[in-house]
């Protein structure tokens, strides 16, 4: 018993840094009703800014605590003005990929500045241990208990005791009636995502002290924390998020006590599933799921989908120009990189089945890849499958795995979607990397090997080609499905759900499917991967991963064929473009995704929402009948 509440008092302690992260999300979504993955940037920079102040400036810990939350402060703002003021009536997408790219730049920033090291917020911070009874208390746990308390209290305070605060409540509601109030919603909404950010900055700074240690991306897990924090206790409710941060601390830390310390990260990422699978809007929540879409992404008009027709130049003439690239390019390096541009434009194709489409924001694509390039290393090394054989299974498997994958999300819609495919991401993730009889965890799997050919192993311009094949091959399964029964269903359920659904198609059978073939082409992708590198781990697979896919369709154009694909070739390409650059690479990649969302939010070569479309006729009878 005495362990037990050992292991509860340390939970409530670090569950209480989550909290204040969790706080701060669930207060941007009640009052702008969007994800802000900016977040972690607040962590970030507030708990190095106040170890340059207790370091190089010698100030007081309260003092250097206080500047990294003000810093933090200063971040929110910048995140609102730039990543989410212009697009606040564009879709969830949108300021999605815009904050997770400022994110990327102060990460990047913050490495370039600080270096990668893992540092110690200040090589003089002790913490003092005390007896409480039975139980061990540091003084930095009462500290962080304390503040937590704190912030909580006066947060309370000003949203329901003050003019400001029933503004606040007020814009929640209906920011539009709120404004016809009299209301001053822009001053509102960016005061809101500064004190969101000083949340998330006071969590950044506690934590740090707690462990005493930084590092750039220490906010992208936080980050996941407070979002599966904020979903288990209902992400509209802050009294929700508090709960939500407690019991994930407690939950975390008698996972590590009991079980292993390896499973402790998966714990966030499977709350975050089990609620949603349960109880979708949380242990608080009391919206209803009708209330938590935002704007629809059919104010994209989808392009019309290219025939399926070998006669059409635009069709055939890229597949020409893509197979006879290696005859002109026969560096090794670039052959390498156009290698990598056309999987990451099979990953891109497979996931704008999905987000394009069907409307689903899904942020768990890299599952599927790394389900793939898993299941084939394993058949190929563990059990000597051929090769060729193995990629086939591999293929099969993950389209079964995908329709698993769905399964959860089938009661889902919006911002539930969209956290609901990353914590699966999560788990999936955390299985690669504590698995260790079945994945070899950290340590990868080694001396995969590749496919032979006639009974020449494939090299270099062998692998090009090969995963040329597959994009191609994908790209035609994917125009002929779009112009079947099936396609036009799927479009339907993009622009509306429920009256799709009043017409007989059921949605759950078409988003079932439309996960199975779009898991089966990643798949692909990931079974390539593994043969065409000979080595996999579990870095390769982060659900951050996903984002990043996410990202190239959006860039492309949602709902694009060749949009998809190009966005994911760019996308690939940039980082190796930018190698020249090497210590601002990931700055330039955030700021290039940030500026073409907000300079061309229908992306490359998608359809502004402006742009004369032609519908053809569509018997809402033949849909049903051929579909469901």
């Amino acid at each position: 018993m005495d362990l037990l509440l050992q292991v509860i008092t340390n939970g409530l302690t670090v569950g209480g840094t989550y909290a204040l992260g969790a706080i701060g999300v669930s207060l941007v979504f009640g009052v702008l009703n969007i994800i802000n993955f900016g977040q972690g940037a607040s962590y970030t920079v507030a708990a190095y800014i106040a170890m340059v102040l207790m370091v190089s400036a010698g100030a007081p810990v309260v003092l250097a605590f206080a500047g990294g939350i003000v810093a933090a402060f200063v971040v929110g703002w910048i995140v609102e003005r730039i990543a989410v003021r212009p697009l606040r009536d564009q879709p969830l997408l949108m300021s999605l990929i815009t904050t997770m790219g400022l994110g990327l730049i102060i990460e990047n920033l913050a490495h370039f500045i600080f270096g990668p090291q893992t540092q110690p917020l200040s090589p003089t911070l002790t913490a003092d241990v005390f007896q409480l009874g039975t139980i061990t208390v540091s003084t930095w746990e009462v500290v962080t208990l304390a503040v937590v308390v704190g912030a909580i209290a006066c947060l309370h305070y000003v949203l329901h005791h003050t003019d400001f605060g029933t503004a606040v409540r007020a814009v929640a509601e209906d920011r539009r009636a709120a404004q016809l109030l009299g209301i001053d919603v822009d001053r509102l909404i960016v005061v809101s995502f500064c004190i969101a950010s000083a949340m998330g900055g006071a969590a950044g700074v506690l934590g740090a002290a707690l462990y005493n240690s930084i590092y750039p991306t220490m906010g992208s897990l936080s980050m996941t924390k407070a979002f599966a924090a904020s979903v288990l206790g209902g992400m509209e409710q802050i009294a929700g998020a508090i709960v939500g941060g407690l019991l994930l601390g407690i939950a975390e830390s008698v996972t590590s006590v009991y079980l292993s310390s390896a499973w402790r990260d998966a714990i966030a990422f499977g709350l975050l599933v089990a609620v949603l699978v349960v109880k979708p809007t949380g242990l608080l929540g009391r919206r209803g799921l009708d209330k938590v879409e935002r704007t629809n992404l059919s104010i994209f008009p989808l392009p019309p989908v290219p025939k399926l027709d070998l006669r059409q130049p635009l069709l055939v003439l890229p597949i020409v120009v893509a197979a006879a690239l290696p005859l002109v390019i026969t560096d090794a390096y670039y052959l390498r990189v156009l290698t990598i541009m056309a999987m990451s434009g099979t990953i891109a194709l497979s996931l704008n089945l999905i987000a394009g489409f069907a409307g689903l924001v899904s942020l768990g694509h890299a599952a599927f890849y790394g389900f793939g390039a898993y299941a084939t290393a394993i058949l190929s090394t563990r059990y000597g499958v051929p090769t060729w054989i193995s990629m086939g299974l591999a293929i099969a498997a993950t389209g079964l795995f995908g329709a698993v994958f769905a399964w959860p999300m089938m009661r889902l819609r919006g911002h539930y979607v969209a956290m609901g495919t990353f914590g699966l991401s999560g788990v999936v993730w955390m299985v690669m990397l504590n698995w260790i009889d079945l994945t070899r965890g950290p340590m990868g799997i080694r001396a995969i090997p590749a496919p032979s050919f006639f009974g020449s192993e494939l090299r270099g311009v062998g692998f090009y080609y090969l995963i040329l094949a597959i994009l191609v091959i994908s790209t035609f399964a994917v125009l002929a499905l779009l112009n079947s029964p099936f396609g036009r269903a799927l479009r339907a359920m993009r622009d509306d759900e429920l009256g799709m659904a009043s017409v007989g198609v059921d949605p759950r059978v078409v988003k079932a499917k439309v996960f199975i073939v779009s898991a089966a082409i990643a798949g692909a992708a990931g079974a390539f991967w593994a043969h065409y590198i000979s080595f996999i781990s579990p870095d390769s697979f982060t659900p951050v991963v996903s984002i990043s896919y996410l990202a190239m369709v959006v860039l492309g154009g949602l709902g694009s064929v060749p949009g998809a694909i190009f966005g994911g070739a760019v996308l690939a390409a940039l980082p190796e473009l930018l190698r020249f650059a090497s210590e601002y690479r990931l700055a330039i990649y955030g700021l290039i995704m940030v500026l073409i969302i907000l300079f061309r939010p229908q992306g490359l070569l998608g359809r502004r929402h402006d742009a004369p479309t032609r519908k053809a006729p569509v018997a809402r009878g033949a849909v049903v009948k051929e579909v469901g």
